[in-house]
């Protein structure tokens, strides 16, 4: 591998128009539409097949139903006092609480875990985009290979400002969602008076659930940032191996190319992407790419989000023998992250999908949801490693054709 690569020289021109030219590109903002128009122009002029936009409606908010749902929780300890006062009854005012508390536990499940729920479909919604095209192989395809970038960059919230803020609020997310669940236990418990202080202890956790509800809402402020790293590095990649796809197509594999909108607000472009066309994917790779241009160490994620839901056994051993090819790459795994990645509504619904990311000394994605994240601090020699390792993946799975 060269740091000079064309292929990387080409990731970093596509970058740097997101970045510069286009810049913040929020979830169903005008912008995010610019970046849409761009990536389209450009699959067109690649000359890949069956270039289109697949339109469809996203929230406008990510953390909005999280939000919600632990102030249904926190209103449940209210309600279960004021049931109990009313009535005298204290069965009425521990089901009150009981059903709140599950809501917002389920309701936050279904958050991570990119399930649809009656909460999520009330929200405010706007118009987003997904660019498509596609690189038919040169003889008969047996698979197809999905390649995924998102257009759109996230808020760059104060709660993500540094490494230990990021986790205070992944602790402070993980104690109110499991405080919904104790809460729930102790409203029943005091509800069918199995324990006098289970309302009191119900109200304690409502405590914790209301941290839940500023973090969430603190995590939706903030500036757009321009998304240089994260994640038109993984948009560049993209275009930048369909443009090698072209001159050199995979015999027996057909490759489709994502370029999805949304994913900052619940994954929703690669949720409405793999709706609109399950019957063709259910047994397509997806390699995802996000925050590829800053960093030495190439990184695939074994599990995704807070869940820690893993990825399939074949991907993990298509993975491992594509290192052994390429040891000069010296791909790293990594068993979790707290994030949920670009693939990780395919990883959910049980497809072969990975993402790359790229890591430097302070272990993790740089500029990851910082303000900061400008095309000045872009890498070609970042660019080329993401780019070679998806290059060998790619010849793996077709080589795979002949076995």
């Amino acid at each position: 591998m060269t740091t000079d690569s064309p292929w990387a020289n080409r990731a970093l021109q596509h970058t740097r128009h997101l970045a510069e030219r286009i810049g913040p590109r929020g979830s169903t903002t005008p912008e995010e539409k610019h970046a849409a128009d761009y990536v389209h122009i450009q699959m067109q002029k690649l000359g890949l097949k069956d270039v289109r936009v697949q339109s469809f409606r996203a929230p406008r908010s990510g953390w909005l139903p999280i939000a919600i749902a632990f102030s249904a929780a926190v209103w449940g300890s209210f309600l279960c006092w004021i049931g109990y006062y009313l009535t005298h009854v204290r069965a009425i005012g521990g089901l009150i609480g009981v059903g709140l508390s599950l809501f917002a536990a389920w309701i936050f499940f279904c958050e991570i875990a990119f399930k649809n729920n009656l909460l999520r479909r009330r929200l405010p919604r706007g118009p987003s985009f997904n660019v498509i095209g596609r690189v038919p192989a040169s003889g008969q395809a047996k698979r197809r290979i999905v390649l995924l970038g998102h257009i759109d960059t996230h808020p760059a919230s104060r709660v993500f400002k540094s490494s230990r803020r990021a986790r205070f609020f992944s602790i402070v997310m993980g104690l109110s969602f499991f405080s919904s669940i104790v809460g729930a236990i102790m409203f029943a418990l005091g509800g069918f008076e199995l324990w006098s202080w289970g309302f009191v202890f119900a109200g304690v956790c409502s405590v914790l659930q209301g941290g839940g509800i500023l973090a969430a809402i603190f995590a939706d402020q903030g500036e757009f940032s321009p998304g240089a790293n994260v994640n038109a590095s993984g948009v560049g990649t993209v275009l930048a191996l369909a443009e090698r796809l072209r001159q050199w197509p995979l015999p027996q594999t057909e490759v489709w190319t994502l370029c999805a909108g949304s994913h900052e607000v619940g994954g929703e472009g690669l949720r409405a992407f793999l709706d609109r066309y399950r019957d063709d994917l259910h047994d397509a790779w997806l390699i995802g790419f996000e925050g590829v241009g800053i960093g030495d160490r190439l990184i695939y994620f074994t599990h995704e989000g807070p869940f820690r839901r893993p990825i399939q056994p074949a991907m993990l051993d298509l993975l491992q023998r594509t290192a052994q090819a390429r040891p000069d790459l010296m791909p790293q795994p990594r068993s979790t992250t707290r994030r949920n990645t670009v693939v990780a509504p395919a990883v959910w619904r049980g497809l072969n999908s990975v993402c790359l990311s790229l890591y430097d000394e302070r272990e993790g994605v740089p500029y990851w949801r910082s303000g900061n994240d400008h095309a000045t601090h872009i890498q070609a020699a970042s660019l080329a490693k993401a780019h070679e390792f998806a290059w060998e993946l790619l010849q793996q799975i077709d080589e795979e054709q002949t076995g």
